[in-house]
């Protein structure tokens, strides 16, 4: 196929470079209603990306390049996409630049043999110790739960001589705990995902999420209150793996003015009051969710130093603003690795503060690092007791933010993101009902 795809693109003229991936995955998916197993799935999918460089002239007559691309099913279609990929390059005016040379994709890994072998096996045993943990929460009852066992296979080619591939396998996991009668009923939504059984910590998270849907069904209506804000583990996550860190070190976004952030200088908006960030955008992050050999261009895997002592050292740049630029290209970002702090987790548990145990949904502005994102689950720590509350905003900005918090010595990885296991972020606001 490769070969046949190779020989179409060779048919047409302009073509500066060329690269074709092709996809191939196997998934089993298990689907379970209560206690019953309602549906098992298995799905096999072959897929192809051809993508073509095309040198073009701008209306001035200088010369420029245009990326087109088109997926691939079947071989019926090759000449169809080649021609399809070729023309949407045609309609693109964009400075010169090249797609990158060969190089040696590091050993990354990538692979849970267990899921490898036989993710079907894998993914019901995994529910099934799901369904037995529970029952240890009397309390919570197992209304749904799904999952996805993944085996994926990539392998690329282009016409600077890359040829390289990869194996990773993925689990994801999801469900819903129920507590309560009623209109006192409550619900909570939990999903994970890993490239590893042992990643998901399983036993530890249905404990976590139990409690927090038992919490849900005391918990009032927030106050407004600004101060200290502790944030842990798939929260913390979260928060600071969100698309501001990023996006602002892109060279895509420097080169268009996008992002205010130079190479050299700080990141703070303003004085900064807690522990510097140190933080790594990183590909090369064993069984990370984003790691990978090689990213869509075929650039190696890297471990990049994007930041320290609070300035930025580095751009993550594809290999086209890597050329615009005259810097290295780094590929894909990855995964979000933050140096640990020097801070005890006990003690930026200091009291008074307020903890932000769940999100609904972490979107700040991915430019400005604003932010007003609603509480699911919330507490508020005072010397007398620990009081759960749900709904409420957070609100505030996610620089200053990270230029006033003490991070945690503790470290965790939570899939996409390796770092702290907590951090006290001094000052932010809850927006309550007051």
């Amino acid at each position: 196929m490769f070969e046949k795809i190779r020989k179409a693109i060779s048919r047409h003229d302009n073509i500066q470079d060329w690269n074709i991936r092709r996809v191939k995955s196997r998934e089993f998916q298990q689907y379970d209603l209560r206690e019953t197993t309602e549906a098992y799935r298995t799905t096999v999918d072959e897929k192809y990306l051809v993508e073509v460089l095309r040198e073009n002239r701008s209306s001035s007559g200088e010369r420029t390049v245009g990326l087109g691309s088109a997926p691939l099913l079947t071989e019926a279609e090759i000449e169809e996409v080649v021609q399809q990929a070729y023309q949407t390059a045609g309609l693109v005016n964009n400075p010169p630049y090249q797609f990158p040379l060969p190089e040696e994709p590091p050993e990354v890994p990538l692979v849970d043999q267990v899921l490898l072998d036989n993710p079907k096996l894998a993914l019901k045993e995994l529910i099934n110790e799901l369904k037995v943990k529970t029952r240890e929460h009397p309390e919570v009852r197992l209304s749904a739960a799904e999952g996805f066992g993944t085996v994926v296979e990539t392998r690329l080619i282009s016409s600077r001589g890359i040829d390289v591939e990869q194996t990773a396998t993925n689990i994801y996991l999801q469900w819903v705990f129920m507590s309560g009668e009623g209109e006192q009923e409550v619900e909570s939504f939990v999903e994970l995902s890993r490239r590893r059984l042992e990643d998901l910590d399983l036993a530890r998270e249905i404990d976590r999420r139990a409690g927090f849907t038992q919490d849900l069904r005391e918990a009032a209506q927030p106050l407004s209150y600004q101060g200290p804000v502790v944030v842990r583990g798939t929260a913390l996550a979260e928060m600071v793996g969100s698309d501001v860190l990023r996006n602002l070190p892109s060279a895509a976004l420097t080169f268009t003015g996008e992002t205010p952030w130079k190479v050299g200088e700080s990141i703070a908006r303003g004085e900064l009051k807690g522990e510097p960030l140190h933080c790594w955008a990183n590909r090369k992050l064993p069984y990370g969710i984003l790691s990978s050999r090689f990213d869509k261009e075929g650039l190696p895997a890297q471990r990049v130093e994007l930041i320290k002592d609070h300035q930025l050292l580095a751009l993550t740049a594809s290999k086209r603003y890597a050329d615009y630029l005259d810097l290295p290209a780094t590929g894909a970002f990855g995964n979000l690795e933050i140096a640990p702090g020097g801070t005890p987790e006990k003690d930026l548990l200091k009291r008074p503060f307020v903890e932000v145990a769940e999100f609904s949904w972490f979107n700040p502005n991915p430019i400005t690092g604003d932010f007003s994102s609603e509480i699911r689950l919330g507490y508020v720590v005072e010397p007398q007791g620990r009081k759960p509350f749900r709904g409420g905003l957070l609100v505030g900005n996610l620089l200053d933010a990270l230029s006033n918090v003490t991070w945690s010595e503790e470290t965790g990885f939570f899939g996409s993101y390796q770092g702290p296991r907590a951090a006290r972020f001094n000052q932010l606001q809850v927006a309550g009902q007051d």
